[in-house]
């Protein structure tokens, strides 16, 4: 398949990415009798180290938290046979994570930049039939969440609009 033919929302939920290494799409894991669905979570963190206590200026993170589903065979959202064993899914994962930084996240709201992985990244769950991957990314480059809530943030292409560190939003 295209790189061009994943689309979250109908054939994935999520697209991660790296310009070294070819797109992955993945499959949120879905939670019986959630009527929400699948997400993406974010944690926002403030702290000062020890190392910068004199400067008195914190440290801002944000940790991005979703967890896929990595079983054979799988169903994409759209009702097609998801076409990437575990160990593909595995394989492609490993190769974008390992590169540390400037990893994309396209989900159904838009593509979020500037993404890095360090320390604890994935979390294996091993059930008998598949495995449940919860993989976290952070980024220190996003501004302040905006206040309300957004409906849709624009392509990459639109860098006009109002920007939300490397994000590009609508507001």
């Amino acid at each position: 398949m295209s790189l061009t033919a994943w689309e979250p929302g109908k054939n994935c939920d999520l697209v991660l990415k790296h310009p070294d290494h070819e797109s992955l799409p993945l499959v949120c894991y879905r939670q019986p009798r959630d009527p929400l669905g699948p997400r993406v979570r974010i944690h926002y963190e403030v702290y000062w180290p020890d190392d910068l206590a004199e400067s008195r200026e914190p440290v801002e993170v944000r940790h991005l938290w979703f967890t896929v589903l990595a079983a054979d065979p799988m169903v994409a959202p759209d009702g097609s046979w998801f076409p990437f064993s575990v160990q593909e899914i595995r394989t492609r994962l490993n190769d974008i994570l390992l590169k540390k930084q400037n990893i994309r996240l396209t989900t159904t709201a838009g593509t979020i930049r500037g993404l890095y992985s360090d320390n604890h990244v994935v979390i294996d769950t091993v059930y008998p039939s598949g495995h449940t991957l919860e993989i976290h990314l952070s980024t220190r480059l996003l501004h302040d969440l905006p206040a309300v809530p957004l409906n849709m943030w624009l392509d990459e292409a639109d860098v006009s609009s109002t920007t939300w560190g490397t994000a590009i939003w609508q507001g």
